[in-house]
């Protein structure tokens, strides 16, 4: 499902190339199968916002191999990337909500973007909400909404069309702990379903309470695949 072979990553972000780009990513090797739960650990700045970009689709190695859903990255089209991406969800440690549209409508978009039904995206949407609690603010927009609601907006978005592949940026952070608890009893339904999850986190109690296979990155590089 996911394959990582000496993968590196420049992260670009003045515009330069080469070997003045700062390094991000170093030699990166592991392997996640289909179904499988990892927790993705480190310090700031250990990498892990980098590494979720690559498995995300949203930047490609500068070295190394990377394998999604299984599709070699280097080799895919533009096209083709742009149909394993919707494949993929992601709650964005930011939320990246659409702020001008209502709730309704940003849950609503990888299901639209799949092309699916008009009434059945509105059974879903209303299902997921009613799941997250928030059946009654489904016309607000993003800015009318606590950080909590925005966080649980984001979450229903990247899980509502099933993706293959689930990535999730401290996706607890602004969740109490029941919202919590529920959002980890989700994920463990998603993967015994054959969704693979990464979740990248800081929160020691989570990862105490629901112990998995942990992947550790420190300065660029993975210390600990297990």
């Amino acid at each position: 499902m996911i394959r990582l072979r000496d993968v590196g990553f420049r992260y670009d972000a003045a515009g330069a190339s080469g070997a003045s780009a700062p390094v991000a990513l170093r030699q990166i090797s592991f392997e996640v199968p289909q179904g499988g739960f990892r927790w993705l650990l480190g310090p700031s700045g250990a990498g892990k916002s980098s590494l979720l970009r690559l498995l995300a689709l949203t930047a490609r190695p500068t070295s190394g191999t990377l394998e999604i859903l299984g599709s070699s990255v280097a080799q895919a089209r533009r096209a083709a990337l742009a149909r394993l991406r919707r494949r993929i969800g992601v709650v964005h440690q930011d939320f990246r909500l659409l702020p001008d549209l209502p709730v309704f409508d940003n849950i609503a978009l990888p299901l639209r973007l799949q092309h699916r039904p008009e009434d059945e995206v509105r059974d879903e949407v209303h299902s997921i909400l009613d799941w997250v609690g928030l059946a009654s603010r489904a016309t607000a927009r993003p800015p009318q909404l606590s950080g909590g609601e925005q966080q649980r907006v984001a979450i229903a978005r990247a899980v509502i069309h099933r993706p293959a592949l689930l990535l999730a940026d401290e996706p607890t952070n602004a969740l109490d702990e029941y919202q919590a608890n529920r959002l980890m009893e989700l994920f463990r339904d998603l993967s015994g379903l054959g969704t693979t999850i990464l979740v990248a986190t800081h929160n020691d109690a989570l990862i105490r309470r629901y112990p998995a296979h942990e992947l550790e990155l420190a300065q660029g590089r993975l210390l600990r695949d297990g």
